[in-house]
């Protein structure tokens, strides 16, 4: 068990910070801090950005960010829920990822503000999610995007809601190649909230998601038991029909064997699925895509599977 040395090395710039205690410390200080260690704004420019306020799934309104890395008018989009263990995140710590992922991809990224618990329980975060697919579905052609080649995507918690959405997607007989999710990207996805994986006793103390904290953030986003199997989507019945997927998990993360095993399911009910371990890296490595070499050619590699499982050149 060794963290890949550039990781190493960027943790010797957050060994200074306060940590992130979710069983002791209340949820909204811990934002205040993750406020604090927000990564500096990359050097990643796109073609527009632009801010977009939209329903939510309460009726409320929901904020989202469009990314636009070139001028093309009819663009695949990615709709992305950023991770944060559906308790912290917003659309500022995950901007350079966004970017990064359009940069990659030429795609257009819309990246989406969903409610976060333990304000708001589940399915609170999920029906947001649901509601901004459907959005950017049917006002695609104002957003320069292409709903024929519309996928989701995010990462840990966020991958989380994008499994969800294609699951909620498939119960509405939202699907096909034409008129629903065409693909999906997930990085450490949170699968299961048994949290009985081997991976958590290995890797239960590793920095940036500890088993103490991944626990807590289930009690604040479901507190009842069990948990719905549209948030513990490992226990979701019928996976049956949802689309391509390629499932990125990393070696020293205590989701790791969860993810894989979702992965597992997948290919046993005929999704087709491309996975990839990332070896010597945390939970949350892809945050670090414009500080760390290495996570950047991570992420080309990533996206590149996507592009050539879904049988399209992307961009």
């Amino acid at each position: 068990m060794q963290i890949h040395p550039e990781m190493a090395a960027v943790l010797e710039q957050f060994k200074d910070a306060p940590p992130m205690d979710f069983v002791k410390t209340p949820v909204p200080e811990i934002r205040k801090l993750m406020d604090h260690m927000a990564f500096p704004p990359a050097n990643l420019p796109m073609h527009e950005v632009r801010e977009l306020k939209i329903p939510g799934g309460d009726g409320q309104t929901m904020k989202l960010r469009l990314y636009r890395p070139s001028t093309a008018q009819s663009a695949p989009v990615m709709v992305y829920f950023h991770g944060g263990g559906w308790c912290i995140g917003t659309l500022e710590t995950h901007d350079n990822l966004c970017r990064h992922l359009a940069r990659i991809t030429g795609m257009n990224v819309v990246s989406v503000d969903y409610r976060l618990a333990p304000e708001y329980v589940f399915p609170a975060a999920l029906d947001d999610a649901y509601a901004a697919t459907r959005w950017v579905a049917d006002h695609a052609a104002e957003l320069s995007c292409d709903a024929s080649q519309l996928m989701v995507a995010g990462d840990s918690a966020g991958g989380n809601l994008a499994i969800a959405t294609c699951l909620r997607a498939k119960e509405d007989g939202w699907e096909g190649d034409t008129n629903g999710i065409t693909q999906q990207l997930l990085f450490y996805p949170v699968c299961d909230s048994r949290m009985d994986a081997p991976s958590h006793a290995l890797y239960g103390q590793m920095p940036f998601l500890t088993r103490e904290a991944m626990a807590a953030m289930w009690r604040h986003y479901h507190p009842g038991v069990p948990a719905h199997p549209l948030a513990s989507i490992m226990q979701y019945p019928n996976v049956a029909g949802l689309p391509p997927t390629v499932l990125v998990t990393a070696e020293l993360d205590i989701l790791c064997d969860e993810g894989e095993a979702f992965a597992k399911r997948l290919q046993q009910a005929g999704v087709p699925v491309a996975t990839m371990r990332a070896e010597g890296m945390l939970h949350g490595f892809a945050n670090f895509s414009t500080m760390v070499a290495a996570v950047a050619r991570l992420l080309e590699e990533a996206c590149s599977k996507l592009q050539n499982h879904s049988g399209r050149t992307v961009g």
